[in-house]
């Protein structure tokens, strides 16, 4: 019981590690977005249901749905997404407010698709602070540009590999806390 219940807390260390490259690989160039919207939500479903086993834990597969909404803000090259081009109307051409606001959105909605972890574990309080970080990662974090790193021949940015490893991070935390 002992060896299993270590090798519980030491997979949920390393998912997170493996949610930030998972993500940052689905937003380099040449690269498949599956990366990021399918592997990650797998992970924490799998983690999930494996940790809770309730079949409820299925809803968090439904993040493959937001980690595929476009988040673009339009600009000369591009007409953005349409919750881009929504935030961008509201905010008056605001950039700056568009991209917060447009990426908080997303957070919100991921932090939604983990609602069948404070059913089932009725942990609210650590939901809603975890939500929180979610949120303002998405909010604060996932649009700036931090530079890039080299690993596996790609260029990965470091704001999607923290944007995701905080969204794996704050899901582990809901499911064992």
């Amino acid at each position: 019981m002992k060896i299993k219940n270590t090798i519980k807390k030491l997979s949920s260390l390393f998912i997170p590690f493996f949610g930030g490259i998972f993500g940052a690989l689905g937003g380099a160039d040449n690269s498949s977005k599956k990366f990021r919207r399918i592997l990650i939500p797998l992970a924490l479903f799998g983690y999930a249901f494996i940790q809770l086993e309730n079949i409820y834990t299925i809803t968090i597969l439904s993040l493959i749905g937001v980690l595929s909404m476009g988040y673009g803000i339009p600009d000369n090259t591009d007409e953005g997404s349409f919750l881009g081009r929504l935030w961008y109307k509201l905010f008056k051409q605001n950039h700056f407010l568009s991209d917060i606001f447009t990426r908080g959105t997303i957070g919100l909605l991921e932090s939604l698709c983990l609602i069948s972890i404070p059913i089932i574990k009725h942990n609210w309080i650590i939901y809603l602070f975890c939500s929180l970080g979610i949120i303002l990662v998405n909010s604060l974090i996932s649009w700036r540009n931090w530079g890039q790193y080299e690993l596996f021949n790609k260029k990965l940015n470091w704001s999607e590999t923290i944007t995701y490893f905080g969204l794996t991070l704050f899901a582990m935390l809901m499911i064992i806390l």
